[in-house]
């Protein structure tokens, strides 16, 4: 039996399950409407996963490319993007890759700055993000980046106890749940840093455990993601406060958890 296999397939089909909220790429279709006065727009999503975001994109007529480095999300996405002649995606790592240039708008969405998986220096791997789509921009062309942003990162992301995310039973027949032990914040270094693993069971009643592991995430400040994108040549224009048209205040305040920023190319 094949567990490495089974977890990743296990994972993927149940990620594509419980992540399926459309609110944000509703907006996301809203800006480009209302910021492309509705022409054809050549789109780039990084980390396009199982195609949550890329599909309803092609969906609404864009020319869509997208990558992800996990060959199981992306499984899922192929089968949904069966017959559609304006999208592509493929395999490669975003950190390492050649993201290809000429794009109108490139799409960095789905919470990737925070959620980004590297053995780097974590602020290091976000600012080559940046300065990554920046490249893959034509002049004039816009970055799309969607994050959480909080007022209060330590009562967010200092959390104790046991707690599960994702549960289900796939179409192999393997059941299982994410576990998760909390998360410790240290405001000094603005590292996240928590343990998790995934319990399983295949469909011939084996039981084992996966992928055990520590795991860290960076979370910036505002005046950081703002330096790199000037760093980057990208020109804020707009900025969205949790999903609204009201833009990001300066400083934050307590009411908020998600910014939304559309940027130029010079």
């Amino acid at each position: 039996m094949n567990r490495d296999f089974i977890a990743k397939y296990w994972y993927a089909y149940i990620y594509e399950q419980c992540e399926n909220q459309t609110h944000d790429v509703e907006f996301l279709l809203n800006v480009l409407r209302a910021e492309t006065d509705g022409s054809p727009q050549k789109i780039l999503e990084v980390a396009c996963g199982g195609g949550r975001i890329c599909i309803p994109l092609a969906e609404a007529g864009y020319t869509v490319t997208g990558f992800d480095a996990n060959e199981y999300m992306l499984l899922r996405c192929y089968r949904r993007m069966k017959g559609m002649n304006n999208i592509t995606c493929y395999v490669t790592d975003a950190l390492t890759s050649d993201w290809g240039t000429g794009f109108d708008v490139v799409v960095l969405a789905g919470n990737l700055l925070i959620n980004l998986e590297t053995g780097m220096d974590y602020a290091r791997a976000q600012q080559i993000l940046i300065r990554k789509a920046a490249l893959a921009l034509k002049p004039g062309g816009h970055l799309y980046l969607d994050f959480d942003l909080h007022y209060d990162p330590v009562r967010i992301f200092n959390q104790m106890g046991e707690r599960s995310y994702f549960s289900g039973t796939d179409d192999l027949g393997t059941s299982g749940r994410t576990v998760s032990y909390g998360s410790v914040y240290d405001p000094v270094t603005r590292i996240c840093t928590g343990t998790r693993h995934w319990e399983l069971k295949t469909n011939n009643g084996e039981s084992f455990v996966a992928f055990t592991e520590q795991w860290h995430k960076y979370i910036p400040t505002q005046e950081q993601v703002y330096s790199w994108l000037r760093e980057a040549g990208l020109i804020i224009e707009r900025t969205y406060k949790n999903y609204t048209d009201e833009p990001i205040p300066e400083p934050l305040d307590e009411s908020m958890h998600r910014a939304t920023i559309w940027a130029k190319r010079g």
